[in-house]
């Protein structure tokens, strides 16, 4: 992988670079590449890659790929760190979801181990390439885009390989989120041609998915979702032996779900009143609540509300912003299913995880 520029720190031979990685020549004659950034450390190890940005409205997790990279310090590391802060340029360029190239597969997150032809595939395909290739470990992050925040951290229990499927399902617990969500990752959403899905089920990756925080909202809000976030890829550095310590902050009880969740969100556009905000991530709400409504921008009359279809616990809210017919408000996980209960933490990770396969053997998770 050609090296076009490298910044070394720590002192000595130590090697912390960034790395541009060139994909194709756009139109206008520009090369586009994607800036690479890696922390190597002086004992050898594991390599974790963190992705942000596949989708160009999901940048909220740039900053908490930059932090961990800054923090690292080779002296301090076994093994080595990625960090690849905008997957996908040339959505970001347009804050949009899907690469405007046109393409039949112009979401980044569903094209993976990528191809020869469009854009988008081609940027799948460098990062595979000369990325994943190297990876032993992956986290890939998508919080909310603008006026909407998650709180949920994902993991493949379905990735046919069980030792993959059993890591993954640790690294989740030891990142440090009170709701880690079993999803069915290979046979339905995201699906096999998603980064996680290819990567679990391919190249034999454990890997999480982080979906929390978002945009729009309180500087202090934003800046806490960043906190616990590099706190959480700091934790799961600790767990993998990355890094001398222990998983910090851990709660005492997780939310586990199997079931996708109950998108909440506008069928009609206009204006979102949010009726529950930040404060309302990860707790209960009862079926028929009102948790939005969605009012005309030129009537001001209401033109529907957005309720609760089940009792559940809320994982993803909205702030007050203009909407267009599915744009993102509110998630919530059916807490009536034996799919979805509140574990308590009793013992080390792996032992959670245990009693969390144990569940799903049984058919209760």
């Amino acid at each position: 992988m050609p090296r076009l520029s490298s910044s070394p720190r720590g002192g000595g031979d130590l090697e912390v670079t960034v790395t541009m990685l060139p994909v194709t020549t756009r139109l206008d004659g520009s090369e586009l590449r994607i800036p690479v950034h890696e922390v190597k450390g002086e004992r050898d190890g594991p390599t974790l890659t963190v992705v942000s940005t596949q989708h160009g409205a999901e940048w909220f997790s740039v900053e908490i790929v930059r932090r961990i990279i800054a923090e690292l310090t080779p002296k301090a590391l076994r093994g080595r760190v990625i960090g690849v802060p905008v997957a996908n340029p040339v959505a970001l360029e347009h804050f949009t979801r899907m690469t405007p190239d046109e393409s039949d597969e112009p979401d980044l997150n569903r094209v993976w181990p990528g191809g020869g032809t469009w854009i988008t595939e081609q940027i799948a395909a460098a990062l595979d390439r000369d990325v994943l290739a190297r990876t032993d470990f992956l986290m890939d992050f998508h919080p909310g885009p603008w006026g909407a925040a998650l709180a949920t951290v994902g993991y493949g229990a379905d990735l046919p390989d069980g030792r993959v499927r059993r890591q993954s399902l640790e690294m989740a617990l030891a990142f440090g989120h009170p709701s880690v969500r079993a999803l069915k990752m290979v046979g339905a959403f995201p699906g096999p041609r998603s980064i996680a899905g290819y990567a679990g089920s391919v190249r034999k990756i454990p890997n999480i998915g982080p979906c929390l925080g978002g945009l729009g909202f309180a500087p202090e809000i934003e800046r806490n979702w960043i906190e616990d976030q590099v706190r959480g890829i700091r934790n799961v550095l600790y767990h993998l032996g990355m890094l001398e310590g222990e998983p910090a902050s851990l709660p005492l009880t997780y939310f586990h779900f199997a079931s996708r969740g109950h998108r909440v969100v506008p069928t009609r556009g206009g204006y979102l009143r949010a009726g529950r905000g930040p404060e309302a991530l990860m707790t209960e709400v009862s079926k028929g609540t009102v948790l939005g409504t969605v009012t005309s921008p030129y009537t001001f009359e209401q033109l529907e509300e957005l309720v609760a279809p089940v009792d559940g616990v809320i994982f993803g809210v909205a702030r007050d912003y203009m909407v267009r017919p599915g744009d993102w408000a509110y998630f919530v996980a059916d807490s009536t299913r034996g799919d979805g209960a509140w574990i308590e933490r009793r013992g080390s990770v792996s032992e959670v995880a245990a009693a969390i396969e144990r569940r799903a053997a049984s058919g209760t998770a």
